[in-house]
């Protein structure tokens, strides 16, 4: 190949690894991904939330369950006093059944409230198996997405290794000032180094050049400049 043509070729190489890349970005799994992980830490938020819901419920219910358990062991002393016969003092007799009527009702109301934070733990343990079913059923999903992406995205990677393979050879056979004036424009002009003349068009700018510029362009080198955009211009045949 001559200068020019290898010029092309490079650049249609770069272009061919750009868009590779370009594909493996903006693969719909990767998207998917991103997004389920978004979706799954907030639903972590959720589930740490539930999680200390259910702890403090659990431990309420387990406060509540001791005092009834206290207030009962007060009842059976003071029941057990009233049964020993050792209490003959009405007055003392009628105070220790006032005294056990009084633990009853509390004893009472501490079972009905038991009750109801025993309902409120059951509620939250509900509510914590709904998330932890949402996160194990949402990272199943993301190892399938992965799985997915790698498949895929493997392919993808397996191409662009192989056109940057042939791109270094295509490298190789041009001087080492012109491919590093080719490096510079590609890095300044958004990938595209060079353009060719076709006719008086630049396929770089799709700038037309005027006649007479494109006219002491064919009669000079190979590889010149476009007047316009400065990049690299082959010129290949005759208008």
């Amino acid at each position: 190949m001559t200068e020019g043509e290898t010029l092309l070729a490079l650049m249609e190489q770069d272009l061919a690894i750009a868009r590779a890349v370009k594909a493996l970005d903006e693969l719909p799994e990767k998207a998917a991904i991103l997004q389920l992980r978004h979706r799954l830490k907030e639903i972590e938020g959720v589930a740490e939330k539930a999680r200390a819901y259910v702890q403090r419920a659990n431990a309420m219910v387990a406060k509540s369950a001791d005092e009834v358990q206290m207030v009962q062991a007060k009842i059976d002393a003071e029941q057990a006093k009233v049964l020993s016969g050792q209490i003959t003092d009405s007055k003392e007799l009628r105070n220790l059944t006032r005294e056990i009527d009084a633990l009853s009702r509390r004893k009472d109301q501490l079972e009905r409230e038991e009750l109801g934070l025993m309902e409120k733990a059951e509620s939250g343990e509900a509510q914590r198996a709904k998330v932890d079913a949402a996160l194990e059923e949402g990272r199943a999903k993301e190892a399938d997405l992965i799985e997915r992406y790698k498949s895929r995205g493997g392919e993808i990677q397996t191409e662009t290794a192989r056109l940057r393979a042939e791109r270094d050879a295509i490298a190789r056979m041009l001087d080492g000032s012109v491919l590093a004036r080719y490096e510079r424009l590609r890095e300044a002009k958004k990938g595209v180094a060079v353009g060719a003349l076709k006719g008086a068009l630049c396929t770089a700018c799709r700038t037309e050049i005027p006649a007479g510029e494109v006219q002491a362009l064919r009669a000079g080198p190979e590889v010149a400049e476009c007047p316009n955009c400065k990049r690299m211009l082959v010129i290949v045949g005759d208008a």
